[in-house]
């Protein structure tokens, strides 16, 4: 049982993220309701791709399994953790708002339609790619120019073609060893959207990828709340 100040907490950022229009599917459950389920595992979150596109019942579900615990098991840091580290840990458990991706994963084909998914899912509506195809070209000694920075001698490209707003796009996304880079994908679909006033946005942690959409309004109240955001 998490202690009462920490749980008091956790139901303010709740409170404040239902605010910024995040949980709008648990909109008939009060904050408490779901805190509550977000410890028991019902509320959670995948982190590997291929994961999260099994049936919920073949998915681990042990209590270690379950990302709401480490509230519990990790205490004392997030007693001392700000109220921005605070309010991002539990918008990952928001699916249609918050997109999280270990990048360590397993690189392999079909990674592209799983991704481009997730990416759509957390849109707000505003990106609704169809018809997604990949081809994945392997790189090996010089990494290509737009991937920076290789950390190992061979990896991916994935070249990615999908149709949205009647046209055919194509962008590119690449692998390091089993390190996975979708920033280039992201600022493609920032590109195809920005008549809209929304964007992706990278907001900071260090452990994971991480992308949520926001406009430019919300993007400056979430600053002021102590949240950071990195370039893509």
């Amino acid at each position: 049982m998490v202690n009462p100040e920490l749980r008091r907490r956790l139901i303010n950022s709740l409170n404040y993220l239902r605010g910024m229009d995040f949980f709008k599917d648990y909109s008939d459950l009060s904050s408490e309701e779901i805190l509550d389920k977000i410890f028991s595992g019902e509320i959670d979150y995948e982190t590997k791709w291929f994961v999260e596109e099994l049936p919920k019942e073949e998915r681990k579900k042990d209590r270690e399994g379950i990302p709401g615990s480490s509230f519990e098991e990790h205490e004392e840091y997030w007693m001392k953790a700000s109220d921005s580290e605070i309010d991002l840990k539990l918008a990952f458990f928001d699916i249609k708002r918050v997109f999280v991706e270990d990048p360590e994963t397993v690189i392999e084909r079909g990674i592209c339609k799983i991704l481009f998914k997730k990416l759509a899912r957390i849109s707000r509506g505003f990106f609704k790619p169809t018809y997604v195809r990949e081809r994945m070209v392997k790189w090996k000694w010089e990494p290509p120019p737009a991937l920076g920075k290789a950390y190992y001698d061979t990896g991916f490209i994935f070249k990615v073609h999908f149709r949205f707003g009647g046209e055919e796009h194509l962008t590119e996304f690449y692998s390091d060893g089993d390190y996975i880079n979708l920033n280039p994908v992201v600022k493609k679909i920032n590109e195809l959207i920005k008549d809209t006033g929304y964007q992706y946005y990278c907001p900071g942690n260090s452990d994971h990828i991480v992308y949520v959409v926001l406009s430019s309004i919300e993007v400056e109240k979430l600053k002021k709340r102590g949240w950071r955001f990195f370039p893509l």
